[in-house]
């Protein structure tokens, strides 16, 4: 059986490749790997299956010191950010093959716009698929407490923006006082997902009143770290609000919509928790002017009622005595009337009754020819008392004249 050396084989590849690949061609695929030596970079590309992420296919490439002048100086500062792990690229290369090394690609140039499109494409899929999970909105549907003192802050403890975040609401004008307590995470690169969704996990959420997920400014390609599925998941599922301000000056991140309230910087987010803070003791403040001035009113109010009542008790006295004079004074005037009345009556009674009595004194009735006739002192009325006697005396009106025997 005839037998080939490894040689042969990797020769006869190598004549094959080189048949068929003699030009350049565009090859997308993502970095998974890359490291620097000498000045040259060295990457390691995948491929993966877009329904379970499995790895179906991966190759070495290489991109001398020269091209990568060339590719820094056409995308100037975004260039270390697209050279990097986890990035989609499109890149234009020559497919080598070494008997010694195996396949190799040479990296010639790199299309930018390819990566951003991959971005908002894979952008666009997250937010339809948070849509469809209804979580979208669930986070900012949740009660902000009056009074924000207890936070939990997701960022990087190197971080300029954590730094003025703790430092504008350290030094904030109205002397509130504030617990920051920071869980570390990356703010961008690959780690980004697990470290943020780790300090999730460490966060009670019965301690805590919100959750900041704050870093500096930074360009798209820095900030896609939050363009994340499994990091806006979690914000939707916090049980209390989660405030973002990851640095972006025009575009939201996926993060941005999923939270509960989104501003453009650290300092703002750190504006916004005073500026609540001070509304709240405004609202009070106001409260108390207003229970102040009703009780001034009632104090008046209660004042201008005990007046009245003193008055009143201090009249009706007067007027209860005024009140019993005018009535006994009427009684007195009406015993008084009453009583001359009875008077005059009765004056009138016995000066009738002395008329009477003058007309029927005895001696007028016997100056009028009447007589009276006595017998043992008493006075006869009858003729029969006289019967079987003489003694007795008959007064006249000028005497008496005896009878005897």
């Amino acid at each position: 059986m005839e037998a080939y050396s490894l040689f042969e084989i990797n020769q006869y590849i190598r004549r094959v490749i080189a048949l068929n690949f003699e030009e350049a061609l565009w090859v997308e695929c993502e970095i998974n790997q890359i490291s620097q030596t000498r000045g040259n970079t060295y990457l390691e590309l995948i491929e993966k299956n877009p329904e379970n992420d499995d790895i179906i296919a991966k190759s070495s490439a290489t991109l001398w010191f020269r091209q990568l002048s060339f590719i820094k100086k056409k995308l100037g500062k975004i260039a270390e950010e697209v050279l990097s792990p986890g990035i989609k690229v499109k890149l234009k290369c020559t497919v080598d093959f070494s008997e010694r090394y195996g396949l190799s690609l040479n990296i010639l140039d790199i299309d930018p716009a390819y990566t951003f499109g991959q971005f908002e494409l894979n952008r666009q899929q997250i937010i339809e698929r948070l849509q469809k999970e209804e979580k979208i909105e669930k986070n900012s549907l949740l009660d902000m407490p009056l009074v924000l003192k207890k936070i939990a802050v997701i960022s990087s403890s190197t971080a300029a923006g954590f730094k003025d975040f703790s430092q504008h609401l350290y030094d904030n004008p109205y002397g509130y006082g504030f617990q920051i307590n920071l869980f570390q995470a990356a703010m961008q690169g690959q780690n980004t997902e697990r470290e943020v969704l780790m300090a999730f996990d460490s966060i009670d959420a019965d301690y805590y009143d919100i959750i900041c997920i704050i870093r500096g400014g930074g360009s798209k390609l820095d900030l896609s770290a939050f363009d994340n599925y499994a990091i806006a998941s979690r914000i939707s599922e916090s049980s209390i609000p989660v405030f973002t301000g990851i640095g972006h000056e025009i575009d939201q991140s996926i993060c941005d919509i999923v939270a509960h309230s989104s501003l453009k910087t650290p300092t703002a987010v750190a504006a916004f928790l005073v500026d609540h803070n001070a509304t709240f003791e405004s609202e009070v403040e106001y409260c108390f002017q207003e229970i102040a001035e009703i009780v001034k009113a009632k104090i008046v109010e209660t004042r201008q009622s005990l007046a009245s009542l003193q008055y009143e008790l201090m009249g009706a006295p007067r007027r209860m005595i005024n009140e019993k004079l005018s009535g006994l004074s009427y009684y007195v005037q009406s015993v008084r009337q009453s009583s001359k009345q009875i008077l005059r009556i009765k004056k009138q009674e016995l000066s009738s009754a002395e008329k009477l009595l003058e007309f029927v004194d005895p001696r007028k009735v016997l100056k009028r020819g009447y007589t009276l006739i006595q017998k043992d002192g008493k006075y006869i009325t009858r003729k029969k008392l006289l019967k079987g006697s003489s003694d007795f005396t008959i007064q006249f009106f000028d005497g008496e004249l005896k009878i005897k025997e």
